[in-house]
């Protein structure tokens, strides 16, 4: 039986819509459902870091994103006197993504835009207000059973319905309490005039009795976070609360509220990413506490980290490669909850020690075990080396039509686009050379003084099975 697609896309938020891209990109059939009738029009998620830009470069995204966000300067923790525990301020130049190291964005828009992106493709559609009632595996193919009664077969699906994904529910997969959990009131409000003394830093107010953190965003939007008690029960929020909690900061002459909603912020693991075609990403498979703007970002890795295992695949590759994307995944997106939490202890000041005082770097965990040969550059974020030509900027990553490309410290001629230069990158780790993965991450490290070609040539069939990410623009 031919499926009708090749991949089925559960849930329509930043997860779902970019696998869609990607697929879309390198030629493939993919259908989107989204259970939701209409578009949600609030704000969510309000930062993404530099590798998530670059990602969103390789989707062929980032040209329309970027116009919409804006640079953000970084994180401030202070004690309740206003003296600083921690500065995490980010560069105020490239990093070595290749992009900026913080941006701040309207979730609703940047939907807008991938949703409106997906007309470019002739083999991807986008289903709204349809849900997913049945999920199972044929050991060929997935069917779904839609909530309109309907039911499609696919060679593939990836859930990425969200933290109450009905797909892992039907799965009947686990999640791992990772043992943290906390309410939170979460308001959103539009400046109605210029407030410049709220500062362009988002601060973590670390205070026992009343933990708080303040979000700068777009335009004129805010977002104030706060800690509710622990014998605060309910989740109906009036008005009146909401403006008593934000009085020390600004009052209703100040602003007019967006969105006022109280969440239980979790750490969370699914027992497993992979039900044999059939795959969680994003919130489907690992939640975060909000305290370094990492969830939606750790949803997006998961798609670059798949979406080119999945098109190998689908064009003919060895179905044992999608074994890795859990096991590389999970270690990546653990240590951005283990931080995250430890970071949230210190905002509720209930573990001493919990970051050291001081500055604070962002940081880059390698991938789990997975791919390649474990070592020095295998795994890990390649930088992104750009130069400058006579047409603007030109990036490393676009030097290879399927995304991958051998970052090297010397002309080479291998047969496949090579580009000089994170020198002191490679030179730190002994190495001449690191084929770069389409994710960004090494696959090969080459050390100095080693054959090129030779190390290259057990994975020229995966480099030249993989479908090249097609030229049209955004």
């Amino acid at each position: 039986m031919t499926p009708d697609t090749d991949v089925l896309i559960v849930g329509g938020g930043p997860t779902g819509l970019l696998m869609a891209h990607f697929l879309g990109l390198r030629g493939f059939r993919a259908i989107v459902v989204e259970k939701q009738p209409q578009p949600y029009d609030l704000p969510r998620a309000v930062h993404f870091d530099g590798e998530v830009m670059r990602i969103l470069q390789a989707a062929r995204l980032a040209g329309r994103v970027r116009p919409q966000t804006l640079i953000g300067k970084g994180m401030l923790f202070q004690d309740a006197g206003g003296n600083t525990l921690v500065d995490w301020s980010r560069a105020r130049k490239i990093g070595a993504t290749g992009w900026h190291e913080s941006y701040r964005f309207h979730q609703p828009t940047l939907e807008k835009n991938m949703r409106n992106g997906l007309r470019r493709f002739g083999r991807v559609v986008y289903r709204q207000g349809v849900g997913v009632t049945g999920l199972s595996d044929t050991g060929g193919n997935v069917i779904a059973r839609l909530s309109d009664g309907s039911a499609l077969t696919a060679r593939f699906a990836v859930a990425a319905d969200g933290a109450q994904s009905s797909c892992r529910e039907l799965l009947g997969i686990d999640l791992i309490d990772l043992g943290f959990e906390e309410r939170w009131l979460v308001i959103d409000v539009r400046l109605k005039r210029p407030r410049p003394d709220l500062g362009d830093y988002s601060i973590q107010h670390c205070d026992a009795n009343a933990p708080a953190t303040y979000v700068r965003s777009t335009g004129n939007r805010r977002r104030w976070e706060m800690r509710l008690p622990a014998d605060r029960t309910g989740d109906h929020v009036s008005d009146d609360e909401v403006w008593a909690g934000l009085a020390r900061w600004i009052t209703p002459k100040d602003a007019e509220l967006e969105r006022a909603v109280i969440y239980t912020f979790r750490s969370r693991l699914a027992e497993t990413w992979q039900r044999g075609r059939i795959f969680l990403a994003g919130d489907a498979a690992h939640q975060m506490p909000p305290f370094m703007g990492q969830g939606m970002c750790a949803g997006m890795r998961d798609v670059a980290n798949l979406e080119w295992k999945l098109a190998l695949v689908l064009a003919g590759g060895d179905p044992s490669l999608l074994q890795s994307y859990e096991t590389e995944r999970a270690a990546n997106a653990r240590a951005f909850i283990d931080l995250s939490v430890r970071l949230g202890r210190l905002i509720n000041q209930t573990a001493a020690g919990a970051v050291p005082a001081g500055r604070m770097k962002s940081i880059w965990p390698a991938l789990g075990p997975g791919l390649g040969r474990p070592g020095a550059g295998v795994g890990e974020q390649v930088p992104q080396a750009l130069q400058r030509g006579p047409d603007g900027v030109v990036r490393s990553d676009d030097i290879s039509p399927n995304g991958f490309y051998l970052m090297a410290r010397d002309d080479t001629a291998c047969g496949i686009p090579v580009w000089r230069g994170a020198e002191d990158w490679l030179k730190a780790r002994g190495l001449s050379a690191v084929l770069v993965r389409p994710d960004g991450h090494g696959l090969l490290a080459i050390p100095e003084g080693a054959a090129i070609i030779p190390a290259l040539r057990p994975f020229v069939p995966m480099i030249t099975t993989l479908p090249d990410r097609a030229s049209q623009q955004v």
